[in-house]
């Protein structure tokens, strides 16, 4: 029998549930904890157990992370002294806006169009409002319904107008008719559609 405790006998004081240090543990069985063994690490030889630490370092680069805090610091006071830091910029803002603020309403985009009757001579407004602005192709597609109005027009015209597949077309149509302010695009009878201003 060993006089030093096993790897055994550790792993039976781990999983022990009294309070006791591992000398007391070792008394108990009479045997005795042995002693740590020689390091042949070389960092442990050179500095003989002493830890590794670097004041000089540390500090240097502590020293100078604060100065530039400092003048960083001392640099942001000059800027806010200036007429023109956010401080002043806010207070003439307050001085200079009204006291009611009245909501901006929403603009409405209206197409003013002019087309010529060659029967008579005489020019007639037509005032078209869209809610939301058209693409290029959907504008394309409104002049070609615009030129064509009252008169039904096929989606095969628009395909070649536009130079795409038929089945394209339609959803330039949908879109024209969502952002159109009145009902004015309709669907033609005989097929077709037909723009009614």
């Amino acid at each position: 029998m060993s006089e030093y405790l096993s790897k055994e006998e550790i792993k039976q004081w781990r999983s022990s549930l009294e309070k006791i240090t591992l000398e007391e543990f070792a008394a108990r069985l009479g045997k005795k904890v042995e002693e740590s063994k020689p390091s042949h690490d070389l960092a442990d030889i050179v500095l003989k157990g002493q830890p590794v630490v670097s004041e000089s370092g540390f500090h240097a680069k502590a020293e100078k992370l604060n100065a530039i805090a400092e003048r960083a610091m001392n640099r942001e006071k000059e800027i806010s002294m200036t007429p023109f830091s956010i401080k002043n910029l806010e207070k003439s803002l307050e001085e200079n806006t009204p006291e009611k603020v009245e909501p901006a309403k929403k603009p409405v985009a209206k197409k003013t169009v002019q087309s010529k009757k060659e029967t008579t001579e005489t020019k007639q407004n037509v005032n078209v409002a869209f809610k939301k602005a058209l693409t290029d192709r959907e504008q394309r597609v409104f002049n070609y319904f615009f030129e064509h109005q009252n008169k039904i027009v096929y989606a095969k015209d628009l395909a070649t107008l536009l130079d795409l597949p038929k089945d394209y077309v339609y959803k330039y149509i949908k879109n024209i008719r969502a952002k159109l302010e009145g009902g004015e695009l309709q669907n033609a009878e005989q097929g077709g559609f037909k723009l009614s201003v």
